[in-house]
């Protein structure tokens, strides 16, 4: 039963070494902007991610996203009580990255703290810290921490 618990406890799920690698390259794509979400802080609880009011998946520590989006204002946004949030105005074929920094231990009770860095600190922080994680897709099962 323990076991159970640990599976519906569990966040989004970890990307290929191959996706990472690839993400890790930091390339743009025609006809969309991409935004990296990472977190490098080394504490927090789990924190769930929207961007442009679309689901991309829980986070923890030591991790990040790679999003596609619509060029133009984009929100991100977590849920929850946790009110974090920032806006970024992007432009077709870029980049950008946003770090976020979550405080305490479980998303009822997190504030995320979001921050638009430029390029190079960004690619660095994420190298050094962290890992892929699949962002949700429609039609797949939804997670959560009372996913049981």
């Amino acid at each position: 039963m323990f076991a159970w618990l640990i599976g519906g406890c569990s966040t989004t799920p970890e990307a290929s070494r191959a996706s990472d690698a690839d993400a890790k390259r930091f390339e743009s794509v025609p006809r969309a902007a991409i935004i990296y979400v990472y977190r490098p802080d080394i504490r927090g609880g789990v924190s769930t991610v929207w961007v442009d009011g679309r689901l991309v998946g829980q986070t923890v520590s030591g991790t990040y996203f790679r999003v596609p989006v619509r060029p133009g204002r984009n929100v991100i946004a977590t849920s929850g009580g946790d009110m974090g949030r920032i806006e970024i105005n992007t432009r077709e074929e870029s980049v950008y990255f946003v770090e976020m920094q979550v405080r305490g231990d479980s998303e009822s009770d997190s504030a995320t703290i979001f921050r638009s860095v430029p390029a190079p600190t960004g690619q660095q922080a994420i190298a050094r810290c962290c890992t892929l994680l699949e962002s949700w897709r429609p039609g797949q099962q939804r997670f959560g921490i009372f996913n049981f």
